[in-house]
C-alpha cells in the first residue's frame, strides 16, 4: 500500500494538519470552560411535575363529611376528563385535598386547564367550604434553612424572621421562602353564655354587630365645586383592645352593652398546640427553595450574605443559624470528582509511562480535560439542558476510567508501529488506522449500554438517565480526542527516551525493567499458558461455568444480601414520635423534652468515649403538635466522627425507654425516606379496609424485623353523634338548627379577617375554653329555641360517642387503607416480606374479602417496575451491542462468542460485591448494565486481530495465540486504566461517595474479572468455534458425497 493511499481519510487529515487538531482541541476547550462558568448546579436532578392538587379548606369536624361533602363531589366531576393518569384524594375534619396525575403523553398544562374548568364548575360544594385552590406541582428543591431562637417571646422572634425573609425575597436569586413552625396570631372574643342569656342575645347576633361596626367601607364619591370627595368609613379594628370596646346593644336606660361587658377579648395564636424549638429555645424558621432554572450554589451563598448581614441587627438575645444546605453535598461532590480526577489522571498517565513512552503517556492522559469539557457542553442549555448535580458528577466519575481505553489502545498502536517502522508521520497514521475500527465500534457499544438505561420507566429510570447521558457525552468527545487529536501530537512526539542522568535516567531503567517484566509474563507465562488453556478448551469452559455457578449461587443462598436501595448515611437523624389520642399535649412537650435530653447525654457519652473534638451532636430542632413530634439532628462533618448517622440513630433508640402515651417512635438516618413496605388495601366498603388492614397489621408485627406499622385508618379520634329526640322535635328543633348552634359554641365562628402585614388575622367568637374541654361540658350546653326560650342540650338530644378516622383517603375512586412499615434490612428484606405475605396472608385476605383489592405501592413499586423494565432494557442493551459487534467482525456467530464475556463480568461484579461487604441494589444493576458495554471491548480487539491474522494465512491456533500475545500489552492497559480510574472512589469513605461505591464495584471488578475472560476463555471459545466449524465441514461433506454416490448409483 502506497504512502497516498495509508494518508486518506480523516484520521490521516488531522494527523497531516495538527492545526485544525489543536484548534478543535482549544475550541472544545474554551466552549466546555465557558459550559462550566454558566452550568447551573442543584443538588438532586429535578424531575418534571406530573400532577396537579386541588384544595378545598372545609371546616366540616369529620373527615366522613369532608368526602362526602367535597371529595366525592370532585372526583365525579373529573370523570372522563382526558390525560389523567390516577386520581386520589385524602379528606380530614379541616379540608379536602384531590391530587391528579397526569398520563406520561399529556402535557400539564392542558390538563391543568381541563382540571380548573371541570372543578369551577361545581356548584353543590358545602356553604362553610372555601373556594378551591387548584395548583399545579412545581419543580421547587429546598437550598437551605434558617432558624431564629432566643429566650423571648415567639411574637418578637416571628417578627424578626418575617423581617427577614422580606429581605432574602427582595434578591433577584431567591425565589421562594417557606416558613418553618410559624403560628398564625388571631384575635378571640370568649362570650359568658350567661350574659348572652341575661341580655337576650346569641352569639350570630353578637358576631353580626362585630362585623358591622368593624369594616373599611366606601361609601361613593360626592363631586363638589371643590372636585371628587371620596366618601368612606374606616373603621376596622387591629387590636384586642378595639375590639373590646365595640358597642353590642344600646339598653333602653341609654346605656351602652360593650363587647367587654359579655366577653373577653384575647390575642393568642391560632394553634396553641403547636411549638418549634432549636436547642431547647422558642425558635421559628425559613427554608429557602428554587425553581429548576437555578443554581444552588448562588442561591445558598445570597442567602448567607443576607442572613450574615442580618445577624448583626438583631438583638443579643436572639440568636440566627444555618442548617440543611444542600448546596454542600453537591460541593462535595463536585471537590471528589476533581479530587478522583486527578487522582485518576495521575494513575492513568503512571500506568501509560511505565508500560509506554512518557510523552504518549502525557498526551492521552491530557485528553481527559477535553472529554470533559465538550461533555458539558452537550449538557448545557443550548442542547440537552442537563444541570451539574449528584447524578451527572457520578456519570463523569464512572466515564473517568473508560474515555482513556481507545486513547491508550490508539497510543499503544502508534507506538508500537513507531518502534517497528520509525517514528514517521506514516507510522503514526497507520498505528492509528490500524485499531480505528475496533476502537469506534467498542466505544459505540458503552455508549449503547449507558444510553439505554434512559429507557427504563419510573422515577429513578429518569434520574438515571442523567448519569447515563453524561457518560454517554464523555464517550462522544473520546471518540473525537482519540481519533482527530491524539494522533496529530502523537506525530511530533520524539520516540527516543534515552536519558544521560538524574531522574529521567532514573525512569528509563524503571521502565525497561517493567517491559521486560511485561515480556517475559507475555511469552515465558502467558503463551506457555494459553497453550494449555487452547489443549484443554473444553475443561476451561467447564471451570467457567462452575465458577459462574458458584458465584450466582450467592444470590440464591443469601450469601450476597440485595436491596433495593442501600442504606446511604446522611448528617441529620430524623425522629418521628407519634402519641395516642388521649395524649395530652403537656404530655406530649415533657416526653419529647426527655428525648431530647437523651439524644444531648448521648452526644456527651460519644465524646467522652471517642476521645472526639466536636460533640457528635450540632443542633436539635424540634417541631411539637398536638399529638406527635418530630426532632432533626444535624450531626458533625463525617471527617470529625469516626462513626455513621446509623451507629448515633441506633445507640439513641436504644437509650431511650417506652414513652408515657407513645403510639410509635421511629428513627431514621437513611437518605431514602421512603417506607420499605407499602400496601394499599381498596375498597368502596368501608368496613371491608378496616378489618383487612387490622388483619394484616397483625400479621406484620408478628415478622422479625419489620417495625413502625402503620395504617390510615389506625389514626382514630373519637367523634360525638348529636341526634334530636322527640321532645326537642316538638319544640321545632331540626338536626341543621341544633348542630349551628353547637358548632359556633364549640368550633368557633370567624367574625371577619384583616391583613396584618402580609399574614392574615382572624377574628374567631367562641365560648370560653374551659366550656370545651370535655364530653362532660356537652350536659350544660344551652340550645336557644325560636321563641327565644333556653334549655339545656341533653333535655332535646341524645348525645353517644364512638371513634372514627381521622383522615380518608381514596384512590381512583375507591377508599383505601394505606399499611406501611419499616424494615430492619440485618435481619430482613422488603422482598422476604413481601414474599411471605404473597404466599401467607393475602392469599387469605383475597378469599376472606371478595371485593378487597391489594395493591402493593412505595419503593416495592418502583423496585418492580424497574425490574420489569429492566430486562427489556437490558435485551435491547444487548441486541444493539450485538448489532455493533457485527459490523465491524463481519459474522453473526463473533459477537455471539465476544458477549460470552458479558456474563461472566456480571460473576465478577458479584465478587466484588462480596469482597466490598456491600450488598446488591438497584445502583449496582445500573453499573452492571453499564459493564455490558464495556467488557466486550477487550475481546472485539482480541478478535480482530485474530481475523487480520487468519487472513494472513496463520492457522486458528497460531492466530489466537499470536493474536493474544500481540494485544495483551493493550487489554492489560485499558483495563488497569479503566480500574485504577475507579480506585479512589472505592476506597472513598465519605457519605457522599457511598452514594456511587454500588455502581463503581460493579464496573470495577466486572472489568478486572473481565480482563481474565479475555485473556483465557475468548481464546478457548474461539477453539470451540474452530472445532465446531470442522465438524460442520465434515458433516456437510460427508451428506454431499453420500448424496453424489447414491445419485451415481440409481444411474
Amino acid at each position: 500500500m502506497n504512502n497516498n493511499t495509508q494518508a486518506k481519510g480523516v484520521i490521516a487529515w488531522f494527523a497531516c494538519n495538527p492545526v485544525a487538531a489543536n484548534l478543535l482541541m482549544v475550541l472544545i476547550l474554551v466552549a466546555g470552560a465557558f459550559a462550566v462558568y454558566h452550568a447551573r448546579i442543584e443538588s438532586f436532578p429535578s424531575i418534571p411535575p406530573t400532577s396537579i392538587t386541588v384544595s378545598v379548606s372545609y371546616d366540616s369536624g369529620s373527615a366522613s363529611s369532608a368526602e362526602e361533602g367535597v371529595a366525592l363531589k370532585i372526583e365525579n366531576a373529573l370523570q372522563g376528563v382526558e390525560g389523567i393518569k390516577s386520581l386520589s384524594s385524602t379528606s380530614t375534619g379541616d379540608d379536602v385535598t384531590v391530587t391528579i396525575t397526569k398520563l406520561s403523553n399529556y402535557t400539564l398544562d392542558a390538563l391543568y386547564q381541563d382540571v380548573k374548568t371541570k372543578v369551577d364548575s361545581i356548584s353543590d360544594l358545602p356553604s362553610s367550604a372555601k373556594k378551591p385552590v387548584i395548583t399545579r406541582q412545581l419543580e421547587l428543591e429546598d437550598v437551605i434553612s434558617i432558624n431564629l431562637y432566643g429566650d423571648i417571646d415567639q411574637g418578637v422572634i416571628q417578627n424578626y424572621t418575617d423581617d427577614l425573609r422580606l429581605k432574602l425575597l427582595a434578591s433577584p436569586k431567591i425565589q421562594k421562602v417557606d416558613y418553618i413552625g410559624r403560628r398564625d396570631e388571631e384575635i378571640v372574643i370568649e362570650v359568658d353564655e350567661g350574659k348572652l342569656i341575661e341580655h337576650q342575645l346569641t352569639l350570630e347576633t353578637v358576631a353580626n354587630q362585630i362585623a358591622a361596626e368593624s369594616l373599611n367601607q366606601t361609601g361613593g364619591q360626592l363631586k363638589s365645586n371643590q372636585g371628587t370627595l371620596i366618601l368612606k368609613a374606616e373603621q376596622q379594628k387591629y387590636s384586642a383592645h378595639q375590639y373590646a370596646d365595640l358597642p353590642i346593644k344600646h339598653m333602653t336606660n341609654g346605656h351602652v352593652l360593650l363587647l367587654s361587658d359579655i366577653a373577653e377579648v384575647k390575642e393568642q395564636y391560632a394553634d396553641n398546640s403547636a411549638r418549634t424549638y432549636y436547642e431547647g429555645h422558642a425558635s421559628t424558621g425559613l427554608t429557602v427553595k428554587m425553581y429548576g432554572k437555578s443554581n444552588i450554589n448562588d442561591v445558598a451563598r445570597t442567602v448567607r450574605d443576607i442572613t450574615n448581614t442580618y445577624q448583626a441587627t438583631l438583638p443579643p438575645d436572639i440568636q440566627i443559624t444555618l442548617w440543611n444546605d444542600q448546596s454542600e453535598p453537591i460541593k462535595s461532590r463536585l471537590s471528589l470528582l476533581l479530587d478522583n480526577s486527578l487522582q485518576g489522571i495521575f494513575l492513568v498517565i503512571l500506568l501509560l509511562a511505565l508500560f509506554l513512552n512518557i510523552r504518549v503517556a502525557f498526551w492521552v492522559g491530557i485528553g481527559l480535560p477535553v472529554t470533559f469539557g465538550g461533555a458539558m457542553v452537550l449538557m448545557g442549555d443550548s442542547f440537552w439542558g442537563l444541570t451539574l448535580n449528584e447524578l451527572t458528577t457520578f456519570g463523569f466519575i464512572m466515564a473517568l476510567g473508560i474515555v482513556v481505553d481507545d486513547a491508550v489502545v490508539i497510543g499503544e498502536s502508534i507506538y508500537e508501529h513507531r518502534e517497528k517502522h520509525g517514528a514517521s508521520l506514516q507510522s503514526t497514521i497507520s498505528g492509528a488506522q490500524k485499531v480505528a475500527t475496533p476502537t469506534t465500534f467498542g466505544v459505540l457499544t458503552t455508549m449503547v449500554a449507558f444510553m439505554s438505561m434512559s429507557l427504563i420507566e419510573g422515577e429513578l429510570g429518569k434520574i438515571f438517565a442523567q448519569f447515563a447521558l453524561a457518560a454517554a457525552f464523555c464517550l462522544f468527545f473520546s471518540l473525537v480526542e482519540s481519533k482527530l487529536i491524539l494522533p496529530a501530537h502523537l506525530a511530533h512526539v520524539r520516540m527516543d527516551s534515552r536519558a544521560k542522568s538524574g531522574l529521567p535516567l532514573l525512569w528509563n531503567k524503571l521502565q525497561q525493567r517493567v517491559l521486560l517484566m511485561l515480556k517475559y509474563f507475555t511469552f515465558h507465562i502467558y503463551k506457555p499458558c494459553l497453550k494449555k488453556v487452547l489443549d484443554y478448551r473444553y475443561a476451561v469452559v467447564c471451570v467457567f461455568l462452575s465458577l459462574f455457578v458458584l458465584i450466582a449461587g450467592t444470590l440464591v443462598t443469601g450469601k450476597l444480601k440485595t436491596v433495593f436501595f442501600p442504606e446511604i448515611s446522611t448528617d441529620n437523624i430524623t425522629i418521628d414520635l407519634a402519641f395516642q389520642e388521649d395524649a395530652g399535649f403537656g404530655l406530649v412537650l415533657s416526653e419529647t423534652a426527655r428525648v431530647e435530653s437523651i439524644a444531648n447525654q448521648l452526644s456527651q457519652q460519644l465524646t467522652e468515649e471517642f476521645g472526639l473534638l466536636t460533640p457528635p451532636i450540632q443542633s436539635v430542632l424540634t417541631d411539637v403538635s398536638e399529638q406527635s413530634a418530630q426532632l432533626i439532628i444535624g450531626l458533625s462533618s463525617n471527617d470529625e466522627r469516626p462513626f455513621s448517622a446509623a451507629y448515633v440513630a441506633k445507640e439513641w433508640q436504644s437509650l431511650v425507654p417506652t414513652l408515657e402515651g407513645i403510639d410509635s417512635a421511629i428513627f431514621a438516618a437513611d437518605m431514602i425516606t421512603d417506607k420499605a413496605i407499602s400496601i394499599e388495601l381498596r375498597s368502596k366498603d368501608k368496613e371491608t379496609i378496616e378489618q383487612a388492614g387490622r388483619n394484616l397489621t397483625t400479621y406484620l408485627s408478628n415478622i422479625d424485623g419489620v417495625f413502625g406499622i402503620k395504617g390510615t385508618l389506625s389514626q382514630a379520634q373519637t367523634q360525638i353523634d348529636i341526634n334530636v329526640n322527640p321532645l326537642g322535635q316538638s319544640l321545632g328543633l331540626t338536626t341543621s338548627n341544633l348542630l349551628q348552634q353547637l358548632n359556633f359554641a364549640y368550633q368557633g365562628y370567624e367574625v371577619q379577617s384583616f391583613q396584618k402585614g402580609e399574614h392574615e388575622v382572624k377574628v374567631k367568637i367562641q365560648y370560653p375554653e374551659e366550656r370545651r374541654k370535655s364530653i362532660a361540658d356537652l350536659n350544660y350546653a344551652k340550645i336557644r329555641l325560636s321563641d327565644g326560650k333556653v334549655v339545656p342540650l341533653t333535655s332535646v338530644a341524645d348525645i353517644s360517642t364512638r371513634y372514627v378516622s381521622k383522615n380518608i383517603e381514596r384512590i381512583d375512586g375507591e377508599r383505601v387503607n394505606v399499611i406501611t412499615a419499616d424494615v430492619d434490612k440485618e435481619t430482613t428484606s422488603p422482598d422476604q416480606v413481601f414474599l411471605r405475605l404473597e404466599n401467607t396472608v393475602f392469599k387469605e385476605l383475597k378469599d376472606n374479602y371478595r371485593d378487597l383489592q391489594i395493591v402493593i405501592s412505595g419503593q416495592q413499586k418502583e423496585q418492580e417496575e424497574i425490574s420489569n423494565s429492566f430486562y427489556s432494557v437490558f435485551t435491547i442493551a444487548l441486541i444493539g451491542i450485538y448489532a455493533l459487534l457485527a459490523i465491524p467482525l463481519k459474522s453473526y456467530f463473533q459477537p455471539v462468542l465476544i458477549m460470552c464475556t458479558i456474563p461472566f463480568g456480571i460473576i465478577g461484579a458479584l465478587l466484588g460485591h462480596l469482597i466490598q461487604g456491600i450488598p446488591m441494589s438497584i445502583l449496582s444493576l445500573f453499573g452492571i448494565l453499564a459493564l455490558t458495554g464495556v467488557v466486550v471491548n477487550d475481546s472485539l480487539l482480541l478478535i480482530s486481530r485474530f481475523n487480520t491474522m487468519r487472513a494472513g494465512n496463520f492457522d486458528s491456533r497460531q492466530a489466537i495465540i499470536e493474536a493474544g500475545t500481540g494485544r495483551l500489552r493493550a487489554i492489560i492497559l485499558t483495563s488497569a486504566t479503566t480500574y485504577f480510574g475507579l480506585v479512589p472512589l472505592l476506597s472513598e469513605t465519605s457519605p457522599q461517595s457511598q452514594f456511587l461505591i454500588p455502581a463503581a464495584t460493579s464496573m470495577g471488578y466486572g472489568i478486572l474479572f473481565a480482563t481474565a475472560i479475555t485473556l483465557i476463555l475468548v481464546p478457548a471459545l474461539v477453539m470451540i468455534q474452530e472445532d465446531a466449524k470442522q465438524i460442520g465441514s465434515k458433516l456437510m461433506s460427508y451428506l454431499f458425497n453420500n448424496g453424489q454416490e447414491a445419485q451415481q448409483h440409481e444411474i
